[in-house]
């Protein structure tokens, strides 16, 4: 009965992570995880089949969190960011961290999708952007 209550809660709580995901992450060494986190997208230039996007920002709810192997990020329940520290996409990746309250991930599609170009962004906008900006900084630099 407990499974069915952990999934009627996480249904009714679609910014949190995944209890899947949360469980791989623990058993990797779950170090950072942020839930109910607004999360700014911002495209520019972008450019996927059927989709031509000049500039256009949108505000969504997600998660974050951070292992000692990857950093992955979801939306509601679709998965925006994975990204091992050991992948050669890693030194690609420009991480920032914009007045200690804003993780900014910034990238070009293109690295992760050879048929998407242009710009993309996420921004996390939460308290501890300045600790988790500072875990992947550590953690990206040591692979």
């Amino acid at each position: 009965m407990t499974s069915l209550k952990q999934k009627l809660k996480s249904f009714f709580k679609p910014s949190d992570l995944p209890l899947k995901a949360r469980s791989f992450m623990e058993n990797e060494g779950l170090l950072f995880s942020a839930e109910r986190v607004r999360i700014t997208v911002v495209y520019n230039r972008f450019k996927a089949k059927g989709r031509n996007i000049r500039h256009k920002r949108e505000v969504v709810w997600g998660s974050l969190a951070i292992s000692d192997k990857r950093i992955v990020g979801y939306v509601f329940r679709k998965r925006i960011i994975h990204l091992p520290f050991d992948a050669p996409q890693v030194n690609s990746v420009k991480f920032s961290c914009v007045n200690g309250k804003v993780l900014t991930v910034a990238f070009d599609p293109s690295i992760f999708n050879p048929g998407q170009s242009g710009d993309m962004e996420f921004r996390f906008h939460f308290e501890g952007a300045q600790e988790a900006y500072g875990l992947i900084r550590d953690l990206s630099r040591a692979k």
